[in-house]
């Protein structure tokens, strides 16, 4: 029972790096999608060409982030299937138990 939690608790932490580096993404590609309409209506190209250089470093940061967010989601995957495991192993011992209770 204590492997299970300590997997539970795990999992759980992988799974919150994940959604906050899916959340830093998506704010950094809102960012992006901004600048780049901010350079669309400006007329000086000057600062039209800052703000899509400021577009495409956000958009650059979240494509790390998103790339960021690969690696919490195989440990969650991971360590799920070792939870799927334990709670098999112990229905397969429950199993046996009530098994054998019905034959006494």
């Amino acid at each position: 029972m204590l492997r299970w939690a300590i997997r539970a608790v795990a999992a759980n932490s992988y799974k919150n790096k994940a959604i906050s580096e899916s959340k830093r993404a998506s704010s950094k590609a809102n960012d992006a999608k901004r600048k780049f309409s901010y350079a669309k209506r400006e007329k000086d190209i000057e600062k039209k060409l800052n703000y899509l250089s400021e577009g495409l470093d956000s958009l650059a940061d979240a494509v790390s982030h998103s790339s960021n967010s690969i690696e919490p989601l195989a440990e969650v995957s991971f360590v799920a299937s070792l939870l799927a495991e334990s709670i098999q192993d112990n229905l397969d011992n429950q199993t046996k138990d009530i098994v054998k209770q019905l034959k006494d």
